[in-house]
């Protein structure tokens, strides 16, 4: 009776041994890979599964013997890993082709000219991903205490911010050692880049540090805190943003199955993380602040989109016939459109090469999409196109923004130099990319664009503009921007003017108290853009 009882008091402290080990493990990988505690995460599940069969192994290590009972163990953790298994397998694309294909909400077949609503000439995007990194890395190394001890996370945001498009970066630690002396205090600053206007780039300055951020160290990480103040949430991918009086934020999107057990996940809510109190809150979509733009990841939505157009006629048809299968083009970009932030991108057909048979929208806050109906050239041929025309130039295209001219859907396209400034700028017609208009302003492109589409029948009468006046010139002077030279000018009522010379040499020539008639832009930062100039003779 003693042996017996003294070998149950030996299992006890073993089993609590065990226990004690296998709970440091799991903490361990629980602490790198940050794994959501919910059964409808395959990964924890599986977890679960192999900690059950670690279990059973030490235990059977640290008592030194075999317990009959250790098949079962066994048995239960092969059940977890075939039960993963079979419920993927039923809620995959091969048996709910259907469901996924009807996953996302598309309006179809939309008007184009009706529906998409026109972008002022002042508020197109010019600013792509690339163009904003270098811009921000220009920023930050003009103040030598930022430029030391941070870099600027290339992740840029798009968000909508008083009816325009800007890029947003926060600032992140160079290296172990920055994060451990700066750590306390956090990083008070942050990137924001106008789309529509290169020189508008600022370095937003904070009245207390962000410390909670991406590439903080331990509990100071954005996603390791997030995980451990919602243990059950799937996440998906982060967005950083900032409200209307530019207070920082991180919006995490939170994921849920729609499709079977695991599959067809899409963004259900967000977790809003503030870096500088250090507190977080989630919030489904219908109740999340108006500010936030970006709750859907692209790649999720654009999975969903594909969805749409690969199963149009069910799974086995995108292995064999592929009849009527369209999918999106590579590459995407975003417009503003009714104050939201949308991503759109060509559809084409399967196999079809430099054409599409029209185009999508997806909202990224809502997920609401819309699909426009229309044949044309896609975007790589419109780059390609808009490269043309200055090939003796060496000028790269940009992803195009897509805008409407006149009710003609066009491709708007900035023109790079190998050092990643905008030169040029083109636009290009969808349906046409014969219909192509450069120059070296938003407007000048413009006014060639459209002088091409009335040669090609495509529209009826030609906008002319509408800022106009007269002026009298108070003084000027000549400075170069970028490597283009500009004349600047006032008038006498204290307006200023910008004109690049390249479009008149006979501006050197202009004189105080000369008259002119001139055309114009509306204003970017309190400066007018000047497109053509006339002298007034009496």
């Amino acid at each position: 009776m003693r042996k017996k009882r003294n070998n149950t008091q030996n299992d006890l402290v073993n089993m609590f041994k065990t226990t004690v080990v296998v709970l440091v493990l799991f903490f361990i990988v629980d602490y790198v890979l940050l794994p959501a505690w919910n059964f409808r995460n395959p990964f924890f599940v599986i977890l679960i599964a192999i900690a059950l069969t670690v279990w059973t192994v030490i235990y059977q290590f640290i008592s030194r013997k075999l317990v009959s009972w250790s098949k079962y163990s066994y048995s239960g953790s092969i059940l977890l890993v075939v039960l993963t298994i079979v419920l993927g397998f039923l809620s995959s694309e091969m048996l709910n082709a259907s469901r996924y294909q009807k996953q996302i909400n598309i309006t179809s077949t939309t008007s184009f000219d009706s529906s998409f609503e026109s972008i002022a000439l002042s508020k197109i995007p010019v600013v792509d991903k690339q163009t904003a990194i270098k811009l921000g890395e220009k920023q930050i190394g003009t103040i030598q205490s930022l430029g030391s001890q941070y870099d600027v996370n290339p992740k840029y945001t798009i968000i909508s911010q008083n009816d325009s498009l800007y890029r947003v970066a926060n600032l992140e630690y160079r290296d172990f050692i920055k994060w451990l002396n700066n750590r306390s205090e956090g990083i008070t600053s942050f990137v924001k880049v106008n789309v529509s206007n290169p020189s508008d780039v600022v370095l937003v300055n904070l009245n207390d540090g962000m410390k909670i951020l991406p590439n903080a160290l331990f509990n100071d990480n954005l996603l390791r805190f997030v995980r451990f103040n919602h243990r059950d949430k799937i996440l998906g991918s982060y967005a950083f943003e900032v409200d209307d009086q530019n207070y920082p934020y991180f919006v995490v999107s939170v994921l849920e199955p729609e499709i079977g057990f695991f599959g067809g996940l899409s963004a259900q809510g967000a977790i809003i993380v503030d870096p500088i109190n250090k507190t977080s809150a989630y919030y489904d979509i219908a109740d999340l602040p108006s500010w936030v733009d970006n709750v859907q990841p692209t790649d999720i939505a654009w999975s969903q989109i594909d969805n749409w157009g690969y199963y149009i006629n069910g799974f086995f048809n995108t292995l064999f016939a592929q009849k009527d299968m369209i999918q999106t083009t590579d590459g995407y970009n975003y417009v503003l459109l009714d104050d939201q932030v949308h991503v759109y991108s060509g559809l084409t057909s399967v196999g079809a090469d430099r054409s599409i048979v029209g185009f999508s929208l997806i909202n990224l806050r809502t997920k609401d999409a819309r699909f426009y109906q229309l044949g044309g050239a896609d975007e790589y041929a419109a780059m390609s196109s808009a490269q043309g025309q200055v090939q003796h130039l060496g000028y790269v295209a940009t992803f195009p923004v897509l805008i409407n001219v006149e009710g003609i859907p066009t491709y708007f396209i900035a023109l790079k130099d190998r050092e990643e400034l905008v030169k040029m700028y083109a636009m290009v017609a969808v349906t046409n990319y014969d219909a192509v208009g450069v120059g070296e302003s938003v407007s000048l492109s413009y006014q060639t664009y459209v002088q091409r589409l009335k040669s090609l029948n495509m529209v009826d009468v030609i906008i002319q503009p509408t800022n106009q006046k007269d002026i009298t010139i108070l003084n000027k002077e000549l400075v170069v921007m970028d490597g283009n030279s500009y004349v600047i000018f006032r008038d006498e009522a204290g307006f200023i003017y910008s004109f690049k010379l390249s479009l008149n040499l006979n501006a050197l020539f202009l004189e105080e108290s000369t008259q002119i008639k001139i055309t114009f832009n509306d204003p970017i930062d309190n400066v007018f853009e000047v497109i053509a100039f006339e002298v007034i003779t009496e």
